[in-house]
């Protein structure tokens, strides 16, 4: 493809198939994203890589090209790591401290496309999409799903809805419509962070909603009630800005009475009557 070199596969977005592949001019690797909607008019596509162009944030890929070889391909700065989903499947849940400095991170960059003139709509934040680099920073990737944020009538079309993380409203559950606006994105925000901090996707590994200190008994109230107040089934319940979040998360823990081990047998407890709660 011109002055790119095709190296491997690695791997599908929302959008295409995603290659590493090396600009022989420059000598530096490089992201090609095959898109897929071939439907679409060119300028459509071009409005699209123009829109991603202009985003500039350090937890954002940089687009350094799009080009036409009888078919759309989008070329993106290459980010080398593992995504967060398969970080924490192969280290293990992560401790409050890191999943509060990431949770940050993931809020910053929320907050600076939610605040944008016409404010920017991630709508698929789940680890998937999240990449853990070498220092330990994220870089979110695959715009496919995102969009500008729309005040006009509510779509009936269906959008991006990632099983576990996606939000009641994206899923059109509530019969009206499929729709996202900031608050989605705070609750994918919520469902993310209750998967560092317990290596599950509650809706789908569990069966039921169970609370994070259930699997993480050394969780801070604080920090679970930030993940309750994320993830509430109607948007007006949860936080609708990421400032808010931001906020409360920034606060210190307070000091607990009995420490770890009082968390503990708390946490048994509830082990303890949710059992007698099945043999019923």
């Amino acid at each position: 493809m011109g002055k790119y070199r095709i190296v491997r596969a690695l791997g599908q977005g929302g959008e295409g198939g995603v290659y590493l592949a090396e600009d022989e001019s420059l000598g530096r690797y490089v992201a090609v994203k095959h898109l897929w909607k071939q439907e679409e008019s060119g300028e459509r596509i071009k409005a699209e890589a123009a829109f991603l162009r202009d985003l500039r944030h350090p937890m954002l890929p940089v687009v350094y090209d799009l080009l036409w070889e009888e078919e759309w391909y989008l070329v993106m700065e290459y980010v080398e790591g593992i995504s967060l989903h398969n970080y924490i499947k192969k280290q293990g849940s992560v401790d409050e401290a890191q999943a509060r400095l990431w949770a940050a991170a993931l809020l910053d960059v929320l907050d600076y496309l939610h605040t944008r003139e016409t404010p920017v709509i991630y709508r698929d934040l789940k680890p998937d999409n999240i990449i853990v680099c070498r220092d330990g920073s994220l870089k979110l990737i695959d715009f496919g799903a995102a969009g500008l944020r729309t005040f006009g009538k509510e779509s009936r079309k269906r959008m991006a809805c990632s099983a576990g993380f996606a939000a009641p409203e994206q899923r059109g559950e509530d019969g009206r419509g499929f729709r996202a606006d900031e608050r989605s994105d705070l609750y994918a925000l919520g469902k993310t962070l209750y998967f560092m901090v317990t290596g599950r996707v509650s809706d789908i590994e569990s069966g039921m909603a169970f609370p994070a200190s259930y699997y993480n008994p050394l969780l801070s109230g604080e920090l679970e009630e930030v993940i309750s107040r994320c993830t509430k089934e109607e948007p007006e319940a949860r936080y609708q800005v990421a400032g808010e979040v931001m906020r409360d998360l920034s606060r210190k823990s307070l000091q607990r009475t009995g420490g770890r081990g009082r968390e503990f047998v708390r946490h048994i407890e509830k082990q303890v009557c949710l059992t007698d709660f099945y043999r019923l």
